[in-house]
């Protein structure tokens, strides 16, 4: 499985909008807000990052740029989850941004791959199961 399969889309905001914007859209997402560029990701504001900000005194009306605190882990659409999981473990997030060519096409967290994995397994298992009834040939 690829990493552009489970990208998922998020809220894109810009520097200019307020961290308030960004902390709402998280709560109605539930992963990330995406601060772009056109199209480019400068940063991925979780739940945790906005209440860090706040925490150092960001007001909930200042910049979202004033919450990002350093660029976002990117990982190109075609590459696998291993090597995806390697890269955030490396990095020390659970969370990366899906680019193809270049361009922000979502996010991927490391809870969307291990209930990927997990389905996987499932469905494994549930391929052995079915094997284990068919008549011998």
């Amino acid at each position: 499985m690829k990493a552009l399969e489970l990208a998922r889309k998020v809220a894109l905001l810009s520097f200019g909008d307020r961290l308030r914007d960004a902390a709402a859209a998280v709560l109605r997402d539930g992963v990330c807000a995406a601060v772009v560029d056109g199209d480019h990701v400068i940063g991925l504001l979780t739940e945790s990052d906005i209440v860090e900000a706040v925490a150092r005194g960001v007001s909930a009306d200042a910049p979202v740029v004033e919450a990002v605190d350093k660029p976002p882990l990117l990982v190109e659409g075609h590459e696998p989850l291993w090597r995806v999981a390697e890269a955030m473990m490396a990095a020390g997030t659970a969370v990366a941004a899906v680019t193809v060519g270049g361009r922000f096409v979502g996010v991927i967290s490391a809870a969307d791959m291990a209930d990927a994995e997990g389905q996987l397994a499932e469905a494994a298992r549930f391929s052995e199961l079915v094997g284990s009834f068919a008549p011998p040939a």
